[in-house]
């Protein structure tokens, strides 16, 4: 029988996951549209111009990302996007030479995270707290109020049906907490994970995405794979998630 993914298959199961929250991205507002060429994606969201997370794009091979740059770039400025980041690889350096040749700018380095599901690791039950089904445009609502998004945030960009899977949170009935993931073949990416200020410290986030992972461990998910922030990282780690580099946010504002 053989042995599980090596890191270097984990860490591509986790930067592939950026292609999967794109498509996301990409679909759920009305004027919402993707740009796909060989091996690139790209999410154009006119509804949340000023949100680069939104409008964003992903690629596979750096050849096609510098000859597709051009009408990239057209695309962006055709449907007024104001902001817009490539995902770039901590490996990739030529891109990200390039991108700043451009006038791109380093905004983010999110953690590049995965693990094998069988090994997730247990998790208290906080207590007076629920798992529930949540509708996307609430675990929106959560989204936005969790990291401080105007209503041009995930309310605008993310709040209708998509390939994300909602798992909610409840306190006497009022939702505290959403995770999202994405299945992508035998792996699932986290996505959407928010607690907001009020509700934070009780490890409600922990439990959450624990017993999410755990429900799709139990349909066949072989892995999980995300992309973690500065704070978000050791919740991750906790549950087991190895940290296997980081991938970059360069962003072209306007």
């Amino acid at each position: 029988m053989g042995g599980g993914p090596d890191a270097q298959e984990l860490r591509r199961r986790a930067i592939d996951g950026v292609r999967a929250e794109l498509e996301a991205f990409g679909a759920a507002a009305p004027d919402s549209l993707l740009i796909r060429r060989d091996g690139l994606v790209a999410a154009v969201v006119p509804a949340s111009p000023r949100r680069s997370l939104f409008n964003s794009v992903y690629y596979e091979d750096a050849a096609t990302l510098a000859r597709e740059y051009g009408a990239l770039a057209d695309a962006y400025a055709a449907h007024d996007v104001a902001a817009w980041t490539v995902w770039v690889p901590d490996d990739d350096r030529g891109t990200a030479e390039l991108l700043a040749g451009r006038g791109h700018m380093l905004d983010a380095a999110p953690r590049v995270m995965a693990m094998e599901l069988g090994s997730l690791s247990a998790v208290p039950v906080p207590p007076g707290v629920e798992p529930g089904p949540i509708e996307p445009a609430t675990a929106a609502a959560l989204n936005d109020l969790a990291y401080g998004y105007g209503e041009d945030g995930f309310r605008t960009g993310l709040a209708a049906e998509t390939a994300i899977e909602w798992h909610g949170g409840y306190a006497d009935g009022e939702p505290v907490c959403c995770v999202g993931l994405i299945a992508v073949g035998d792996d699932v990416c986290v996505t959407g994970v928010a607690t907001p200020p009020a509700h934070r410290g009780r490890g409600i986030a922990s439990w959450l995405l624990h017993d999410a992972l755990a429900e799709a461990r139990g349909r066949g998910a072989r892995t999980g794979s995300l992309q973690a922030s500065k704070a978000g990282a050791p919740i991750y780690e906790r549950l087991g998630f190895a940290d296997l580099g980081y991938v970059e946010m360069w962003e072209l504002r306007r």
